[in-house]
């Protein structure tokens, strides 16, 4: 019984990836209006009803694929705060992952949505915890650079972490890279990197 169970659990993994897959690919085709859930049904090769048993709306679609992102992210950020070096280096080694995103579709995606106000509510309420849990491990690393003097101990961590975030957005320069197409995302890396951090090295 309990084989049976597993086999019917996995199967239903197996089909539910399948389904985000599909989604994705027509997601990045057509964008969120024009997406719908019978031809998300028909390119997976099942009924419709069979979709709904996974998800009941393209909306908790489009979340589950944001947050399996966002998922993966957390796992980067994780690894690069116990990689070996001082706080500033898994910092700089938590900001390199950040402006991968400089390309990233799932970003520019979020970007285009985030005034809608349907997409926007989804997403702030499946994502919110994954997003906590970046700004506490950012915020962990400003404190331990704080402890060994490597940052400014004078500059609230709070403020430094939002500014983290606000500086260092790629969503931010998306058209600085448009407007300069002599300008690599490498290059443009570099200098938020310059800007951010000669900002809050502390002065020996």
């Amino acid at each position: 019984m309990a084989q049976s169970l597993s086999l019917k659990e996995r199967q239903r993994k197996e089909r539910e990836d399948l389904i985000l897959q599909v989604t994705q690919e027509i997601l990045f085709e057509q964008g969120y209006h024009q997406m719908s859930m019978d031809e998300i049904a028909s390119r997976v090769g099942i009924a419709k009803g069979t979709l709904y048993l996974h998800f009941q709306h393209k909306g908790d679609l489009v979340t589950e694929l944001f947050a399996r992102r966002l998922h993966s992210f957390q796992e980067m950020v994780e690894q690069a705060m116990a990689t070996p070096g001082s706080p500033r280096e898994r910092l700089v080694c938590v900001l390199d992952s950040m402006l991968l995103y400089l390309s990233d579709k799932y970003a520019h995606f979020m970007y285009a949505y985030h005034n809608n106000l349907e997409l926007a509510s989804l997403l702030q309420a499946k994502l919110s915890q994954p997003f906590t849990c970046i700004r506490q491990g950012i915020a962990t690393l400003l404190e331990e650079g704080k402890q060994v003097g490597e940052f400014e101990a004078s500059l609230p961590t709070f403020v430094m972490v939002q500014t983290f975030f606000s500086v260092l957005s790629p969503l931010a320069y998306t058209h600085v890279l448009r407007e300069n197409p002599q300008l690599t995302p490498e290059e443009l890396s570099g200098y938020l990197k310059r800007i951010y951090f000669q900002g809050i090295t502390a002065h020996r």
